[in-house]
């Protein structure tokens, strides 16, 4: 059996840094030309597989720090979700993804796509990742956050605040953040599946406002986009990062 490299044996390997947005020793950044290939990719994919129908299009920034939440039905979600609806308005899209994706045999090509990796097991351990999403998405790009942190197909998952917190911390102005939901219908043997990308109203993070009953009422309107219901009541969660004793080390990693 292949051992699973873990993300503190990932960071210590020696990379070439070419990319403009490479991170040294954490993330060797993000390639138009890899983005490129993913849409393709999923153009034709998606195409194959389903019958899609995007929806609220408009709502999506043309420019500037976005934070995307999306629900979570399968491994399809990134390649068909960014392909057919927000690669169509924006490329520098960022998203948070499982640490296994970074693994040597995919040759950093989810990486260049754009991906951060996030050991979900133990969130602790990619503290590196989750500082560097911190800074890209402040740097006024898009970031991606599947907020359930793994694949719950056909029902809500409860959100897990512990990442989604400690990215956010405590924004000096008001965060723009979107949510999207991806309506999976199964049409029957050999035929596609229909597909509903439905992308809501951005709302704001503002920074007196509590992180986690901020990401408790966007659970919500993730599972009306996604028509669904989600079922949990809010319940405030122990901090698993202490953001205070980063925020010199996002001082130091952005100068």
């Amino acid at each position: 059996m292949q051992k699973q490299t873990t993300s503190d044996e990932r960071n210590d390997r020696p990379r070439k840094y070419r990319a403009p947005d490479a991170e040294p020793g954490v993330h060797p950044g993000s390639s138009h030309r890899v983005r490129k290939v993913l849409r393709w990719f999923g153009g034709i994919y998606g195409s194959l597989r389903y019958k899609t129908e995007v929806h609220g299009l408009e709502n999506v920034p043309k420019e500037g720090t976005v934070l995307v939440l999306v629900k979570h039905q399968r491994n399809d979600d990134i390649p068909v979700g960014l392909a057919k609806a927000l690669y169509k308005v924006r490329w520098d899209i960022w998203a948070i993804m499982k640490d296994s994706m970074a693994a040597p045999m995919f040759f950093d090509f989810f990486l260049k796509c754009g991906g951060i990796p996030l050991n979900r097991n133990e969130p602790r351990k990619s503290k590196r990742d989750l500082l560097f999403a911190k800074k890209t998405l402040y740097n006024g790009n898009m970031l991606v956050i599947f907020p359930e942190q793994t694949t719950v197909p056909y029902k809500m998952g409860k959100g897990r605040p512990g990442a989604f917190r400690f990215i956010v911390g405590k924004p000096e102005n008001p965060l723009p953040v979107l949510c999207l939901g991806l309506d999976y219908r199964p049409k029957g043997f050999l035929r596609r599946t229909s597909l509903t990308i439905r992308i809501g109203e951005v709302k704001h993070l503002h920074p007196d406002a509590d992180p986690e009953e901020f990401l408790h009422e966007r659970m919500h309107e993730i599972a009306t986009l996604t028509n669904m219901k989600y079922p949990f009541q809010f319940k405030k969660s122990e901090k698993e990062f202490s953001e205070e004793s980063d925020s010199a080390k996002i001082t130091e990693t952005a100068q």
